[in-house]
């Protein structure tokens, strides 16, 4: 099988005001919340905001407006085959682990590439919190 990147899953940014970015976001866009992060006493940090095509918008409370590393936080692409593209991402040297995303039952794993960017790979299954709103 070959290697195939179905889509760009999503782009994440941190927001020093989450509430106001999301009410932004879902105005400009009219992007629906496909999902929350929340921590353990319940409160919210982060969101999927659905922009249709099976896009997403990630939204992370940030600190400060720089958060040690901007506000661009990660790329993310969609991919056919998890497995496939680890495996293919070790040939080229990386230490990658597949894992499930903790909130959002993802299956994801991350790398950076040389000038620093964070790339993620997932691929959506039955226990995607997101798996409805792909098309």
């Amino acid at each position: 099988m070959k290697l195939r990147v179905k889509r760009l899953g999503h782009v994440s940014l941190g927001c020093v005001d989450l509430e106001a970015s999301v009410a932004a976001f879902q105005a400009l866009l009219g992007a629906a919340v496909a999902h929350e992060f929340r921590d353990s006493a319940g409160e919210r940090y982060g969101v999927f905001l659905a922009t249709g095509g099976g896009s997403f918008l990630e939204l992370f409370r940030e600190p400060s407006p720089t958060g040690g590393k901007g506000l661009f936080r990660h790329l993310c692409f969609e991919v056919e085959d998890i497995d496939m593209m680890a495996d293919h991402v070790r040939q080229l040297g990386h230490v990658v682990e597949v894992r499930r995303g903790r909130t959002d039952g993802i299956l994801q794993f991350f790398v950076t590439e040389p000038g620093g960017t964070m790339i993620e790979f997932q691929q959506h299954d039955d226990q995607s919190t997101l798996r409805s709103f792909l098309v």
